[in-house]
């Protein structure tokens, strides 16, 4: 059986950007959003791709980001490869392998740590992840924090149309994902192993979205995005859209309801005023996010 191609693909294009190569403290990492053509998708506010080779012979607390707060978001990493330690104010102290993904809710506010794992530091390998972040409706950016993990086992996951489909976040079909979340959307991540297939994809028409391609190169009605693109989706006629794989690829795919709320970002901080950002960076340095001490 073959996926029909949808012939309005093309009306919910809105761009394909290449993401730009950034270097965050010491590591080089790909950032597709924001660019200088796109600041935001729906809730989406920011994708960062990590791809790196650890020699090993490291502490682990000289690798990866230390302790930092956040308010107002939920940023959220899905693992490749190797293996991602999270550590927060919370008292969670917990490692996600390949295939599965760290949600965190920062709420109200909490400080936490994201590290390769120890092994990975101690003894050498490769860690690829992505991290991206999702806006908080303003009536919840101040509910308590939490922390959802998700491992490759618990990740409902099926083959359709030759793509092999794991979803993080919502529903698709008969499958649901145990992460929960306060704004309606369908988060998943695709892979093909062969050329030429195509499958339908679930997006509502008021929905906009995003494919970002980690590697292959995928075709939707006329666009094409290869390695590192972004290709931007937003509402349209169709219910669905129809996506090829030109060779063998891995795409994120991230698709949301409108949130048409103001954002005000400074940092690690998310909210919708200036006055609130203020009142976050006064709250983080008086201890009222909580403390992580690593050991």
């Amino acid at each position: 059986m073959t996926a029909e191609i949808n012939p309005n693909d093309n009306l919910r294009i809105s761009s394909v950007q290449t993401a730009q190569r950034v270097l965050m403290g010491t590591n080089w990492i790909e950032q597709p959003l924001p660019s200088q053509i796109t600041q935001q998708v729906g809730p989406f506010l920011l994708i960062h791709h990590w791809q790196d080779y650890f020699q090993g012979g490291q502490d682990p607390l000289d690798v990866g980001v230390g302790p930092h707060p956040h308010r107002g978001f939920s940023p959220v990493t899905c693992i490749y490869a190797g293996a991602l330690r999270h550590r927060d104010s919370l008292g969670n102290d917990h490692v996600v392998t390949a295939g599965g993904t760290q949600w965190m809710d920062s709420g109200s506010g909490i400080v936490h740590s994201e590290r390769p794992a120890d092994s990975i530091a101690q003894d050498g390998g490769i860690l690829e992840i992505i991290q991206f972040w999702v806006n908080t409706p303003r009536a919840h950016k101040m509910d308590a924090p939490s922390y959802q993990p998700l491992s490759a086992q618990e990740t409902p996951s099926w083959t359709e149309e030759g793509w092999e489909i794991a979803l993080v976040q919502g529903q698709w079909k008969r499958h649901s994902s145990p992460i929960q979340s306060h704004h309606p959307m369908r988060i998943a991540n695709l892979k093909c192993s062969k050329a030429n297939a195509t499958i339908v994809l679930p997006m509502p028409s008021h929905w906009s979205g995003v494919l970002y391609v980690l590697s292959g190169s995928i075709q939707m009605g006329d666009a094409s995005a290869s390695e590192r693109q972004m290709m931007v989706l937003g509402p349209g006629e169709s219910s669905t859209v129809s996506l090829t794989a030109n060779e063998g690829s891995r795409v994120l795919f991230l698709s949301s309801a409108p949130l048409e709320e103001p954002v005000v970002s400074h940092g690690p901080f998310v909210l919708n005023s200036y006055e609130e950002v203020q009142t976050a960076i006064m709250d983080y340095h008086d201890g009222k996010m909580g403390d992580l001490t690593e050991k």
